[in-house]
């Protein structure tokens, strides 16, 4: 099944860089890509692209699913990102159009990145010749991590074994070196052979300084504009790129808080989970005097009509709307923050409540079901009563299976409502809520560039 998967995602890929080949687009890969991420559901892929081409590349990569994400304070990145259901793995395009290091911040060019494309390795993808690749992983780990990871390590052996044997290629690379480090070809030839790494981090502050001194007023400039900008990101986020809000909704035993907690710790959506439900145990968000009035109104029971339990009963009505509203405020504040939240459970749940017979029940109901804001998707987990009944014990069959029949049944009141097989494996269930929720966003960003709707 793993293979399986490796396979589905590598097709996927294949797919993405045939259509970058068909429109022309100039571009090849900065550094090898590591296919067995699969297993870990992400794979991210840097390319160098030609800055002609860029106007381009969002429509292209959108019809292949993919959105673009914000890059606001990490010039000249730009971010796109595509969920493929059938293996259940993120794609994450990391686009550059200019060679530039730096750490935090991206500032030292290296004139290298027409060079490279132009030098490119004709195939799919295209990548880079042995000399362009060395010089560029090599300043990657020197600048960008500060460290030489195992995989890069290997990489770096080889390419050096292979200037060893080309003398074109070693030529290349030493000129490379002279003019991008204080290093000698010498010198990093003994280091990768001797696998002295410590040796080539601790010349990284003269590599800098040697970058730095070579253009001082924009390096200084695009460190001073990048925090800035890095700053304001909450503020960009809010004006221009909201997050996406999504209601779970099942009968008992469908899986759905587990699911909530799933998509909470996913890669790329670490969703933010606001359980709006009644059991204050089960709360992620509540106001402080929740549990406090429930504590002094079970204390006060026994006496039913003494005027604590009646001040008490009378502020607990207040502080359940209050709760929701508050609630709906912290989920409001996440989506201005661009991030996603899942409403585990929501007020389409009062459906399934018997009709309240007190007033002050109905106006509570009325309040939070008319000044809660709608959601951008509603998604009922679906699964039969029985199975619903074997899986958690919980209730009977027949009344899970009557709560099923009112979920679906809200299918009339609530358009943008999509159902999904709960009765499925667990896993196959998360990789198209995912998939569900990330298309919801993709059209709301993308819009026009992609074909049909999701939300």
């Amino acid at each position: 099944m793993e293979n399986q998967n490796h396979s589905t995602a590598g097709s996927f890929i294949h797919e993405v860089f045939s259509a970058l080949d068909e429109a022309a687009i100039g571009y090849c890969l900065l550094r090898e890509y590591d296919d067995v991420a699969v297993s870990k559901g992400k794979i991210e892929i840097d390319l160098l692209a030609n800055p002609n081409d860029l106007p381009m590349l969002p429509s292209i990569l959108a019809s292949k699913g993919f959105v673009r994400l914000p890059s606001w304070g990490y010039a000249p990145h730009h971010f796109f990102v595509a969920y493929d259901e059938r293996p259940g793995c993120w794609v994450k395009l990391d686009v550059v159009t200019a060679l530039r290091y730096g750490r935090p911040i991206r500032k030292f060019d290296v004139d290298l990145a027409e060079t490279c494309l132009r030098e490119r390795q004709h195939k799919i993808p295209h990548t880079l010749s042995p000399e362009n690749e060395f010089i560029t992983l090599l300043l990657h780990c020197l600048l960008d991590k500060g460290e030489f990871r195992i995989e890069h390590r290997e990489r770096l052996r080889s390419l050096r074994k292979s200037a060893g044997r080309d003398l074109t290629v070693k030529r290349r690379v030493t000129e490379y070196i002279d003019r991008y480090s204080n290093f000698s070809w010498d010198d990093i030839e003994q280091a990768i052979d001797h696998e002295d790494w410590d040796y080539l981090l601790c010349r990284q502050a003269a590599v800098v300084r040697q970058l730095r001194g070579s253009r001082p007023i924009t390096s200084t400039w695009r460190d001073l504009s990048t925090r800035l900008v890095r700053t304001l990101r909450p503020l960009l986020f809010a004006i221009s790129r909201r997050g996406v809000s999504v209601a779970l909704l099942a009968p008992d035993g469908a899986g759905k808080t587990t699911l909530s907690r799933e998509l909470a710790r996913d890669n790329y959506l670490r969703a933010r989970v606001v359980y709006m439900g009644t059991n204050t145990d089960s709360a992620s968000i509540s106001l402080p005097t929740t549990k406090w009035l429930k504590e002094h109104v079970k204390s006060h029971r026994s006496s039913k009509l003494s005027l604590p339990l009646i001040a008490f009963k009378g502020l607990g009505f207040g502080s359940r709307v209050a709760e929701q509203w508050y609630r709906c405020g912290m989920a409001f504040y996440h989506r201005l923050r661009g991030r996603f939240v899942v409403f585990d459970r929501y007020v389409y749940d009062s459906f399934l409540a018997p009709q309240a017979r007190t007033f002050g029940k109905r106006l509570r109901r009325w309040l939070i079901e008319n000044t809660c804001p709608s959601p951008d998707l509603v998604i009922v987990l679906d699964a039969p009563g029985r199975v619903l009944y074997e899986r958690k014990g919980e209730h009977t069959p027949e009344r899970l299976e009557q709560q099923r029949q009112v979920y679906l049944g809200l299918k009339q009141k609530v358009s943008n409502m999509t159902v999904v097989d709960a009765s499925r494996g667990a896993d196959e269930v998360r990789r198209q809520v995912i998939s569900l929720i990330w298309n919801c966003y993709a059209d709301r960003v993308e819009g026009p560039r992609r074909n049909g709707a999701h939300c």
